[in-house]
């Protein structure tokens, strides 16, 4: 099975802060205001510039192989299709058909043109409209408008990103944190499942649980509390941030000369991405949750997708890969999130603030970002 090398310097610092019994921090704890998960004025704003007018990492370019293939995606509740056109190209474009709305493909697959089930208008992967039934009737618009809107699409380090509006520039939304993404290889990455989770909890809550390994001995005691190290390393880059903690297996490390450490080291490594995308790096899978606004202030969604590092050869390690994805699906879905939930009702019950410790940066940069963000 494929592994990643995490980069040197990084293997390092993780090892210093378990030898050292430290963690990087910030200088003082913070509060704030509970209402952020709870004002809806707040909330449309939040759609409004983090969402419809942000650009979005989505996906792996792997999802896309070749000419002739498509993918579709759900982002913050807006339908959109992704495809590689016969002449290579990465397209994106509104899942709507020009006619009348309705989705014209699901899922993902091959296909020289894509077919609107609802009157049967085909497009090309271009986006060129292919096919009308009763052309006739259309004459008085000009068929060369009725293709499929295009939207803003990017690859980013073998990342998507695509804005769901037409002023979004993808490349330039991540520029600050793309060289960093270059070593984790995504462009490789071969998706395995996906799981979509529901909750009753605002979205910052539900992304805020990926941030810290304060509560996992408390949270996690039964699943993750002997694997996770309590001495993470933290950094930001522009709006982005990188975080990551060494597992089992780094205290072999610290007395042992750095030319013996072994290839695949004892950690983790997570980026996450604004405003909304968190990408969890282990030495043999990545995951990558995807967490949206629900419909209301209180509601929302995330996607969990599990991927290999590279094409899956052999029925083991796709077999492996279930299981890796299975098991994150169940920690998130029976302990984060049911904890998220609890949460909102705490700030929904009318609590004053919410408390960000100085062992918490994450979570300190995060709602420090989303607010300069809305200003």
């Amino acid at each position: 099975m494929q592994t990643v090398r995490f980069p040197r310097e990084l293997v390092r610092r993780l090892v210093d802060n378990y030898r050292h019994k430290t963690l990087d921090h910030c200088e003082a704890a913070i509060t704030e205001p509970a209402s952020v998960f709870t004002d809806p004025v707040r909330f449309q704003r939040e759609l409004d510039v983090l969402f419809r007018h942000g650009a979005h990492i989505v996906g792996w370019t792997g999802e896309l192989p070749h000419p002739g293939t498509f993918v579709t995606k759900d982002v913050a509740g807006h339908p959109v299709l992704i495809t590689r056109a016969e002449d290579g190209e990465l397209r994106a474009f509104r899942n709507a058909c020009t006619h009348r709305g309705s989705q014209v493909a699901h899922g993902c697959g091959e296909a020289r043109r894509l077919t609107c089930p609802y009157h049967a208008w085909s497009f090309e992967l271009n986006g060129n409209l292919a096919g009308q039934p009763q052309s006739y009737a259309f004459d008085a618009i000009d068929r060369s408008t009725l293709g499929l809107e295009p939207l803003p699409v990017a690859s980013v380090a073998g990342l998507i990103a695509v804005g769901l509006s037409e002023d979004v520039d993808p490349t330039a939304a991540f520029a600050d944190i793309e060289p960093e993404l270059r070593w984790c290889g995504y462009e490789n990455h071969e998706t395995v499942c996906q799981h979509t989770f529901h909750l009753k909890a605002n979205w910052k809550i539900a992304f805020d649980v990926n941030l810290e390994t304060y509560h996992v001995d408390y949270l996690h005691r039964e699943t993750l509390s002997n694997l996770v190290k309590h001495n993470p390393i933290y950094d930001t880059f522009g709006r982005h941030a990188r975080w990551g903690f060494p597992t089992t297996g780094v205290e072999h490390l610290v007395d042992l000369p750095e030319d013996q450490w072994p290839a695949v080291a004892p950690a983790s490594i997570i980026h996450t991405l604004f405003p909304s995308v968190v990408l969890l790096e282990t030495p043999v899978s990545c995951q990558m949750f995807r967490v949206y606004p629900g419909r209301t202030v209180g509601e929302c969604t995330v996607d969990l997708t599990e991927a290999a590092l590279t094409p899956l050869t052999n029925d083991e390690d796709r077999a492996a890969r279930q299981r890796g994805a299975d098991f994150a699906a169940l920690v998130v879905g029976k302990e984060d999130f049911p904890a998220a939930e609890q949460c909102q009702r705490g700030a929904e019950m009318g609590l004053r603030n919410f408390v960000f410790g100085a062992n918490e940066p994450m979570l300190q940069h995060w709602h420090r970002t989303w607010n300069e963000a809305l200003a």
